[in-house]
């Protein structure tokens, strides 16, 4: 029962450290999500932060600028079971969720020459929340994950038409988890729920370094050539689990369980994960009145081969799982059109490659290749700017048989997926 136990607790902590790009937020600043992120060549507002660093060299002008904002996102996903488990015609949707990651920029000039920016920004985020009695509750019940980025950067303007940028990138995780444990009644010979395993870490010692470079090039005739690197980042958990008791009308079973689930201490664990480093590239020409940009990126998820799992109090459990994962790409391309020296509109529409091997999708994540198109508006009265911006966002439905033998997790079905997203950010010029 106790290697039962401890073997739940590794496979609920898994598959949740285990995200794809349906856990990668790409949503900073409400213009440039606006154009689908296609913004590495364009990099004109502080949310250059995050797209292009380099950009911020050419905002010297402007003087000092503070952005903030964010992002609203409710996403939407149902399961349709398949053969042998949970069957044909099974079907389970997502509760209702909301998200908010925000997003602040601060940029100054520093001379002629140099700016400073510095970031608060969450490039990875989001869970899912399916109902308690839904077939793959055992899998999880809830899962909640974010990275938070605090991002100092140095923008340099070598000449008139080229500025490079370097900083810092400072990640802070958190993880909060929640699924059932099964057992089968050895009176009734059914599968009850006996206990449910809350698995959480506190933050503050889950962090990591990493590092970015970046520039921008001004090629003449309206057009910009933009290159923006961010490095991997391996961030060191230490979480904790905590058991709770169903009772299950069995005095007997419950005693028995009750006499070997540790629901009186907390389980320490440990695990290291390398977030995937990326690379984005893009070409933007701009007009009197009209920007056109385009943008390809690439996510370095290949180096997510296994996950490795060291439990301090059992450590006869201690394993390495495979995950698999490949490097996935990314395409976008934004529009802007100036309407008047006040009002900008955007457009864009944007295609994002899923890493996950269909073998390891459950309802911790189902993920697919995504398809977004976009829209916003931008007002500017003086020294201030209003920005907002709508995304739809489209999933590939998947089958976790996409792969030979189905989903190793035995829960077999496939995912259809979708989300709104509405953001607004402000930005402030001293």
């Amino acid at each position: 029962m106790r290697k039962l136990l401890a073997t739940a607790a590794v496979l609920l902590v898994v598959p949740s450290l285990s995200f794809g790009s349906g856990f990668a937020l790409f949503e900073t600043g409400a213009r440039s999500f606006a154009m689908a992120g296609a913004f590495v060549a364009v990099a004109d507002d502080p949310s250059a932060m995050f797209w292009n660093p380099a950009g911020l060299a050419f905002q010297n002008e402007k003087g000092t600028q503070v952005m903030m904002g964010a992002i609203l996102i409710a996403p939407a996903q149902t399961f349709y079971g398949e053969d042998p488990y949970p069957g044909e015609g099974y079907t389970a949707e997502q509760e209702d969720q909301i998200f908010f990651p925000p997003h602040f920029q601060f940029v100054t000039p520093l001379g002629e020459r140099t700016t400073f920016g510095f970031a608060v920004q969450i490039p990875f985020g989001l869970g899912t929340y399916w109902a308690d009695d839904h077939a793959g509750r055992f899998i999880s019940k809830r899962v909640d994950l974010y990275a938070y980025d605090l991002t100092p950067n140095l923008a340099f303007k070598l000449n008139e038409n080229l500025a490079l940028g370097i900083g810092a990138d400072y990640r802070i995780s958190t993880i909060d988890l929640t699924r059932n444990i099964p057992l089968i009644d050895p009176f009734s010979q059914q599968v009850v729920d006996v206990a449910q395993i809350h698995l959480y870490t506190d933050g503050a010692g889950n962090d990591g370094w990493g590092w970015h470079a970046a520039f921008l090039a001004k090629l003449g005739k309206g057009w910009s050539l933009g290159v923006n690197y961010r490095s991997a980042i391996t961030v060191d958990y230490k979480g904790y689990a905590d058991f709770y008791q169903f009772g299950t009308g069995n005095p007997e079973l419950d005693q028995i369980v009750a006499g070997t689930i540790p629901f009186d201490e907390t389980i320490e664990g440990s695990t290291q994960i390398e977030f995937p480093d990326f690379w984005i590239a893009g070409l933007a020409w701009t007009g009197e009145r009209v920007i056109i940009s385009a943008e390809w990126g690439r996510m370095g998820w290949s180096s997510f081969q296994e996950l490795p799992l060291t439990f301090d109090d059992y450590p006869e459990f201690d394993e390495s799982i495979p995950e698999l994962y490949e490097d996935a790409d990314q395409y976008r391309l934004g529009f802007e059109y100036r309407a008047s020296r006040s009002v900008s509109l955007q457009l864009g529409t944007l295609f994002d490659e899923t890493p996950q091997p269909p073998s390891s999708m459950t309802p911790l994540l189902g993920d697919g290749d995504r398809t977004s198109v976009t829209c916003g508006l931008s007002w500017i009265k003086g020294g201030f700017r209003l920005d907002l911006g709508y995304e739809y966002l489209m999933m590939d439905e998947r089958s976790t048989w996409d792969s030979e033998g189905g989903s190793l997790s035995g829960y077999n079905g496939h995912y259809e997926s979708s989300a709104n997203l509405a953001g607004a950010s402000m930005t402030f010029t001293f």
